[in-house]
């Protein structure tokens, strides 16, 4: 599966969403994003995820990386991560209850899901 993730960032931190109660893997911190949908590329994947989840208009950057995370039941999850360079609008949780500015350095204080923990270490060893 090919999931998008966008890394929002703000002098030496970033932007971490916790997934609400009402969600699969409830609690857990992500970077926001979603599944690809048949025909599209990451960012096209990417600007309607954070549209329908935030709210959001966004300008898509570069890849990051790509954190590749094989699951306990046999599922292969590609997350492909993105800088955003910008976007308009205010973002509103529609799918996740809290969101926190992050230090990269502390990243790894938030309980992630395998996919975004492996993001989150490609964050902090570009350090």
């Amino acid at each position: 599966m090919r999931v998008s993730a966008a890394i929002f960032k703000c002098g030496d931190s970033v932007l971490l969403m916790r997934r609400a109660s009402n969600q699969p893997l409830a609690g857990m911190w992500e970077y926001p994003g979603g599944k690809f949908e048949s025909g599209e590329d990451g960012v096209v994947c990417l600007r309607r995820e954070l549209s329908e989840e935030l709210g959001i208009d966004a300008k898509i950057g570069a890849l990051i990386t790509i954190a590749k995370h094989k699951t306990d039941s046999g599922k292969e999850i590609e997350l492909y991560a993105y800088d955003v360079l910008g976007y308009t609008g205010e973002i509103q949780l529609r799918v996740h209850d809290d969101m926190h500015w992050v230090k990269v350095s502390e990243l790894l204080l938030h309980p992630q899901l395998p996919a975004d923990l492996l993001v989150s270490m490609a964050l902090i060893n570009k350090k």
